[in-house]
């Protein structure tokens, strides 16, 4: 068996926005800042993941998620890669919510 399942607490770096998808189904996407932090060499990492939320809690998540917001997130990962502009090899991480929760 296979399992693929991330749990984040970050802060949301922007207002969750409401959406819908080419089968008129509605999501809600923002983006969640999660920090880490190294003891012995005195750095903090950021890592930015964009999340989606689908079904019947993606109009809560529009309603409440508002930028600076400590969120927990527990869903599965998507990696997209792409080409910028400049024909640059990019990648972003995006997570399917299966649950969340505002902790403000």
């Amino acid at each position: 068996m296979n399992v693929s399942l991330l749990f984040l607490a970050g802060r949301a770096t922007k207002d969750a926005e409401l959406l819908k998808s080419k089968s008129d189904k509605e999501f809600a996407k923002f983006s969640l800042a999660v920090k880490e932090y190294n003891a012995k060499t005195k750095e903090e990492k950021v890592t930015y993941f964009d999340i989606v939320v689908f079904g019947k809690t993606a109009t809560k998540a529009f309603e409440r998620v508002k930028k600076g917001d400590m969120v927990i997130i527990q869903g599965k990962p998507e990696v997209n890669a792409y080409l910028s502009k400049d024909a640059e090899a990019k990648a972003s991480i995006s997570v399917l919510a299966d649950s969340w929760q505002v902790l403000n």
